[in-house]
């Protein structure tokens, strides 16, 4: 069946991932040194464990919140190796009080392909969705980018209580513009999440690799935003 609607994941699909810089920031500043490079590749490490404990659970606001502490304190295990719990506890709690001030310091930037495809898809009368895991706060950061010129549903786990690979929050989605699971496509940068999670709603999923982490797959891949059209003919 023709695809009438295409959603996306945020970070590391239309943003460029400013967290591997935010978090490398705040833990070299207390004391734990880690590059931006080595925070992205532990959360690649320990995101898909996380999302099988935490992502098809339905949560309040203040439990989504939590299980983003858990998911700071195992990328700090996984920098860290050994140290006491207590002080992986202190330090995914430092990531969270000190991100705000600072994430001021770090740009906010999409990727150069992702405005011109949005752009076009939106031209072609295809409807759009956004659908991340993040904390409600991530609100201000979408509409900071601008997206929502393009956008019309914006679907965030800390708001609506349910993260990705969880089926139902593919489905608020779908609701919200009015699609069935055979029209969407939904395209993001985490097989687990984005891939496994579409699939149990019933939507095809596309993985971005813009950086070439993923091997053979079992599901379509592109490398840049604008092959997603070679997907929709």
């Amino acid at each position: 069946m023709p695809k009438t609607a295409v959603f996306f994941d945020l970070g590391g699909t239309l943003m460029v991932m400013r967290r591997d810089v935010i978090i490398s920031s705040i833990l070299s500043g207390c004391g734990y040194p880690a590059t931006p490079e080595q925070v992205r590749a532990a959360y690649f490490r320990v995101e898909p464990g996380w999302l099988s404990a935490y992502g098809s659970r339905d949560s309040t606001r203040g439990q989504v919140e939590e299980s983003y502490r858990v998911l700071d304190s195992m990328v700090f295990d996984h920098l860290f190796p050994g140290r006491p719990e207590e002080e992986s506890a202190h330090a995914a709690s430092l990531m969270g009080s000190m991100w705000d001030e600072t994430q001021r310091s770090v740009p906010l930037e999409l990727y150069p392909d992702a405005e011109p495809t949005l752009r076009r898809l939106k031209e072609e009368g295809y409807k759009l969705a956004l659908v991340s895991n993040a904390p409600s706060g991530t609100l201000k950061t979408i509409e900071s980018l601008g997206l929502s010129r393009y956008i019309s549903v914006i679907v965030v786990s800390g708001v609506v209580g349910v993260s990705k690979p969880n089926p139902e929050i593919f489905r608020i989605a779908l609701r919200k513009v009015a699609a069935r699971p055979s029209e969407a496509l939904h395209v993001g940068d985490l097989y687990e999440a984005d891939v496994a999670g579409a699939r149990n709603a019933g939507l095809e999923g596309l993985l971005i690799d813009r950086e070439g982490n993923y091997g053979a797959t079992d599901c379509p891949k592109i490398a840049a935003l604008g092959e997603v059209f070679d997907l929709l003919k």
